[in-house]
């Protein structure tokens, strides 16, 4: 209650509203609190002395209804959350008070039952905020088309626009930008629109429970194992590093805000109304995107003393929450015994020592929950490899194929994700198990281990989209087991080489509108977007067998490209068919010619569908396999070790130029498929061809 008090003192002080008023009385909610005794509070300290607010009354009934309406639970399983995503209401905060300039807040004229835009029909309310209602819905044309789950989240926008088009310009701004933020443990915004005075964004809809209804709070002990704890851990950096590297501070993380999804992977949620960094040179007083200033989204329990006080958002805001949520994690208690961190910086106090946690791991939780930023961990990254410095060992998949237990896939999930932090998983100090996932170094590429096994290679006369020179169909044994990379090798990785070996690289096939070759174009700037996250391309067959020595010198063991049969193995990953059910879940899968592209290049054969990227994305942005691979399909093709035939029944190959595989970002949707194969002369560079490496096992020394 002391911090309800803190809020209306505030509020008394004419620095909060009536929408940020209620968004911070649902998150408080959301945490634990009791709605009625929140309630009963306003209504003592309003009669007291009147709050400087008009709706004082409402806001009363609104917090007593928050309770029921943050979360609805789906008749069908009383142990499940419907999540679409659930809303956090004090990151939506945004009402002005009366007379000031800015988005006015109202009930919107949608309700469930309500189609927009004769598409999306609202059939469930699951969130309710200052500033926007989140529903289940059901997307009309997949059902026509057919689709297996036609089900998304929509967020109504609950603010009045009509004489505010710098306000809706900013939004538009934003939606656009969180498209961006496609990545496994993110919740995925797909598009913004609008209905008539209605703008809404449709995002991914998610089955799952957030991570507070798994957190402990007596101090007994941890609520959950330690390698699931910091399986969980480890998805959260993933996905904060991800946002963090374009330049998106979530602002308001915290347990409510993390959901276990029914097939174990954390996903981070209500980036919605997260900030943007600006950059240094971006500064100006006339920008619209000045607007942001308004927002006050914290939550206080978890909240940096920055936040608190105000200061401008910043990755390690960020940092502290994650610190708060580990701390949690591995000892069941908050770092502050649910103090706000202003409380705790002016009390002094200290993080209480705890059995649960190794030295280091103190350590760690203690540099990133420092009051002061220029004392605290600066990325999520570097947290995790100190959190995790003691734990030398090679780090354990288990069964990937077919359905698997919420504790085992969570387990799982910190070894997929664990790709996109700074910092290395050790290589393996026994023989390696197919499932087994390592590195070689720590800056070597993320492998896992292949069982030998057996499939049909190619595509049977008659099957859709069969060409002739995927045929005849025909059965192939991998006899051996391998290691395969978990994504394509990215352009970090790729420097790391390029530092060692001059690389003679002008000149690049590239796309931009038409492909022409560009002298100054090479692996270092391929597309626009380019990060050290991307998948390198630019790259010819000579430059990815070259990589591949390199490493194999490196480390000691025997790194290759694939040969097409291991590529479509691993492709196909036990299955005879596409990895998604229409052509519309196309883009929720894979990184290929979608409407994104056929935006800025009219005339493209493409999905209908958006994937988010007009050019090729950072590795991993979307769903693995059922061997744990990502982006086998689409993004980059893959270069081969196979001489190119013009069908599996030819003996002799051309070995002036190799097979390529898996399609990329400009691959029309006929040829997105594990079946189909391609080819290039071995010295052509194009930023639509990168490559994956294989290691040997059987010769490991």
């Amino acid at each position: 209650m002391t911090d309800w008090l803190r809020i209306l003192k505030r509020c008394r002080e004419g620095a909060i509203s009536r929408d940020e008023l209620f968004a911070a009385a649902a998150s408080l909610i959301d945490e634990g609190a009791d709605a009625k005794a929140l309630a009963e509070t306003l209504q003592s300290e309003h009669a007291r002395a009147p709050l400087p607010l008009s709706g004082i009354d409402t806001v009363r009934i609104r917090i007593l209804g928050a309770a029921d309406r943050t979360m609805v639970q789906p008749p069908h399983d009383a142990e499940k959350t419907a999540i679409l995503p659930p809303h956090s209401p004090v990151n939506e905060a945004t009402q002005l008070i009366d007379g000031a300039s800015g988005p006015v807040s109202h009930r919107t004229a949608v309700d469930v039952n309500t189609v927009l835009l004769h598409r999306f029909k609202l059939v469930q309310l699951v969130g309710e905020g200052g500033m926007s209602d989140v529903y289940k819905a059901i997307d009309l044309r997949k059902v026509e088309a057919g689709a297996r789950d036609p089900y998304l989240a929509v967020k109504v926008l609950t603010v009045r626009f009509d004489d505010y088009f710098s306000s809706l310009a900013v939004m538009h701004q934003e939606a656009s930008k969180l498209q961006t933020l496609t990545h496994p443990n993110i919740v995925r915004v797909i598009d913004w629109d609008r209905d008539g005075q209605t703008v809404f964004m449709t995002m991914e809809y998610l089955d799952g429970t957030p991570l507070k209804v798994h957190l402990k709070r007596d101090g007994t002990a941890p609520a959950l194992p330690r390698e699931q704890a910091f399986s969980l851990i480890a998805q959260m950096v993933a996905a904060l590093e991800f946002a963090h590297d374009k330049h998106i501070v979530h602002g308001d993380l915290k347990p409510g805000n993390v959901i276990i999804t029914t097939t174990g992977v954390a996903k981070i949620i209500d980036f919605g109304i997260a900030r943007f960094l600006r950059r240094p040179h971006e500064d100006d007083p006339n920008d619209p995107e000045d607007w942001r200033g308004s927002f006050s989204a914290l939550t206080p329990h978890y909240a940096s003393p920055e936040m608190h006080d105000g200061a401008d958002p910043d990755p390690r805001d960020d940092v502290f929450a994650l610190a708060c949520i580990a701390h949690e994690l591995l000892t069941g208690v908050h770092p502050f015994n649910r103090a706000s961190s202003t409380k705790a910086r002016e009390t002094g106090m200290q993080l209480v020592p705890s059995k649960h946690l190794r030295a280091h791991e103190a350590k760690a939780l203690q540099n990133a929950l420092a009051f002061q930023r220029e004392k605290r961990t600066p990325r999520a990254g570097q947290f995790l490899d100190e959190l995790t410095g003691a734990r030398q060992k090679s780090q354990r998949r288990g069964a990937l194929l077919g359905s698997l237990a919420f504790v085992a896939v969570a387990a799982l999930a910190f070894l997929i994700v664990k790709l996109f932090t700074r910092g290395p998983i050790v290589g393996p100090t026994a023989p390696l198990e197919a499932g087994d996932v390592f590195r070689d170094c720590a800056t070597c590429p993320l492998m896992v281990a292949l069982a030998a096994g057996s499939y049909t290679q190619g595509s049977a006369a008659g099957e859709p989209d069969a060409q002739p020179f995927e045929q005849p169909a025909h059965a192939v044994t991998i006899a051996e087991p391998f290691a395969a990379g978990v994504h394509e090798i990215t352009v970090g990785e790729f420097a790391e080489f390029a530092r060692d070996n001059t690389r003679n690289s002008e000149g690049c096939a590239a796309y931009d509108g038409e492909w022409k070759l560009q002298a100054s174009t090479n692996w270092r700037n391929a597309t626009p977007e380019q990060q050290s996250t991307h998948p390198v391309s630019c790259v010819s067959w000579k430059d990815a067998n070259d990589y591949a020595a390199w490493l194999s010198q490196r480390t000691g063991f025997t790194y290759r490209l694939p040969s097409a049969a291991e590529w479509e193995y691993f492709a196909r990953a036990g299955s005879a068919t596409l990895p998604w059910p229409d052509a519309d879940a196309a883009c929720e899968n894979a990184n290929v010619a979608d409407q994104s592209g056929a935006q800025r290049y009219p005339g493209w054969t493409a999905f209908a569908c958006k994937d988010g990227f007009v050019h090729a994305a950072p590795v991993g942005s979307f769903t693995a396999n059922a061997f744990g691979l990502t982006d086998t399909l689409g993004n980059v093709f893959e270069w081969t070790q196979d001489c190119w035939r013009e069908h599996y029944a030819q003996l002799d190959g051309d070995c002036t130029q190799h097979e390529t595989r898996g399609g990329s970002w400009f691959t029309a949707p006929s040829f997105v498929r594990p079946a189909y194969r391609n080819r290039f002369e071995s010295g052509y560079q194009a930023n639509s061809i990168g490559f994956r490496l294989v290691r040997e096992i059987r010769n490991a020394r």
